[in-house]
């Protein structure tokens, strides 16, 4: 029958067939995204939150009891309010954060660090350009593929911000066998792949051979975003239906 299965462990029969894949990630990502939707004030402001206080029914996969339980690991936070907010204590009791636009983007750089780059899709990117390219231009290549890893993990506001402080990363191309490296990069389940995954080789050689293209969409509209100042309101504002 559809959508009706079970799991049998040992002499037992499960009757809730499902399954649930977890992959690492850096917890701050999440924080991020969180904190960007409940502190965002005004045109390139930001107000201050109570975390404790927010009042989050779900965000997106995680319901609320979930974001109670991430919200519980004080180490986590500490870490979240160090690296991306300004904090401000009210009380003994009471700590208020905003989002530091600085701290963010400070973070989110240390994390584009190119020696990060998972070694196959190096090799890839250093390829591509040639025995003739300029001095540099390697490094900032690989700067690149890992903003564009780091990016599947961020809001679209904070992607733009990333690739601007790289001026959109002008004089960089990328080519069919790179972006294939890159598909491969992020749906393996490699120690040595940032963004790990749960496909197959053959599943991934698949959707890289589909993803095949001289220049994607997205990293159009990365390059295209990087070159234009947008409010940070811009970004949260609903789509308006027609009447």
């Amino acid at each position: 029958m559809k959508n009706k299965r079970s799991w049998l462990v040992g002499d037992w029969t499960i009757s809730d067939g499902s399954a649930a894949v977890l992959t690492p990630v850096d917890p701050l990502f999440i924080y991020l995204s969180l904190l960007t939707s409940a502190s965002v004030s005004g045109d390139n402001e930001w107000k201050f939150v109570d975390i404790d206080n927010m009042l989050l029914e779900s965000h997106g996969s995680m319901d609320a009891e979930s974001i109670r339980l991430f919200f519980d690991m004080q180490d986590v936070r500490t870490r979240a309010l160090e690296a991306l907010c300004a904090v401000r204590h009210i009380s003994s009791d009471t700590v208020v954060a905003k989002i530091d636009t600085a701290k963010v983007v400070a973070w989110l750089k240390r994390k584009c660090d190119p020696c990060k780059l998972p070694p196959a899709l190096a090799e890839a990117t250093v390829a591509s350009l040639g025995a003739s390219a300029a001095d540099g231009l390697a490094e900032r290549a690989k700067t690149r593929e890992m903003a564009l890893l780091v990016s599947e993990y961020l809001p679209e506001y904070w992607t733009a911000q990333l690739f601007a402080e790289y001026n959109g990363f002008d004089g960089v191309c990328s080519s069919e066998k790179v972006e294939t490296k890159r598909v491969q990069a992020m749906v393996f389940d490699s120690p040595d792949s940032y963004a790990q995954g749960i496909a197959s080789p053959s599943d991934a050689a698949r959707q890289a051979k589909q993803q095949e293209k001289p220049k994607p969409a997205k990293e159009k509209q990365l390059e295209k975003a990087a070159k234009m100042s947008k409010s940070i309101t811009s970004f949260f504002q609903k789509k308006k239906t027609a009447s």
